[in-house]
């Protein structure tokens, strides 16, 4: 594996922890349990297309 792609990879990953941090802070903070639920939703829905 080259530098490069190692240099991306710890970004990537480092992007997915921030999204995954921002997801959960606004599941958190959601107002009311529909939009929680549908929060959730959208992030299960993230996980499988990002792979």
């Amino acid at each position: 594996m080259t530098q490069v792609n190692f240099a991306a990879k710890i970004r990537a990953r480092r992007v997915e922890a921030r999204n995954r941090k921002s997801i959960s802070r606004a599941i958190d903070n959601a107002a009311t349990p529909a939009l929680r639920h549908e929060l959730m939703l959208i992030a299960q829905a993230q996980v499988t297309t990002l792979r």
